[in-house]
């Protein structure tokens, strides 16, 4: 497995028949019936196969061939969901294992370490610790540039005030 891409977050279920609403974040992904949707269920990417799919610009609608009642769907609600992504793809690639990365700003370099990953139904929060302060970075596109996974540094481009906001 080359790495795997985030798409979005299961945000509720649709009916009584297991269908699932996923909210998009990433806009780029295209979603293939023919191939898993990943689900990250204690910190491991699980494979869920595609009965049916429709989707709009922000969400989808999903049936997974292995959840058949809206209580089995109730299950998954709120867990993030990923793509394989192939190693030349040139969509940045989301990936969850990035404590311990070093974080480098485009205005102020380095600002310091991840220190959790912390994954929230709107979006992702890399804990970050600098000089003894501890502060949180959305981990979305906007805010990252680039990732080194060989290097284990994230590069941002933070807005102003970020790492100081609760001074």
């Amino acid at each position: 497995m080359a790495g795997l891409v985030y798409v979005g977050f299961i945000k509720k279920t649709h009916g009584f028949k297991g269908v699932v609403k996923i909210h998009i974040e990433n806009p780029k992904i295209t979603l293939n019936q023919k191939e898993p949707l990943m689900l990250e269920i204690n910190k491991k990417a699980v494979p869920f196969f595609i009965e049916q799919i429709s989707k709009t610009d922000t969400e989808c609608q999903v049936k997974f061939e292995d959840i058949q009642s809206v209580e089995e769907a109730e299950e998954i609600v709120g867990l993030s969901v990923f793509i394989e992504s192939d190693e030349d793809s040139e969509d940045v690639t989301w990936t969850n294992d990035t404590v311990g990365f070093k974080i480098i700003d485009k205005q102020l370099g380095p600002i310091g370490e991840v220190i959790e990953h912390i994954h929230k139904p709107g979006q992702d929060m890399l804990e970050i610790i600098h000089k003894s302060k501890t502060f949180y970075i959305p981990f979305v596109e906007e805010l990252i540039i680039d990732f080194d996974n060989e290097k284990e540094i994230i590069y941002t481009n933070l807005p102003e005030g970020l790492i100081n906001i609760n001074d």
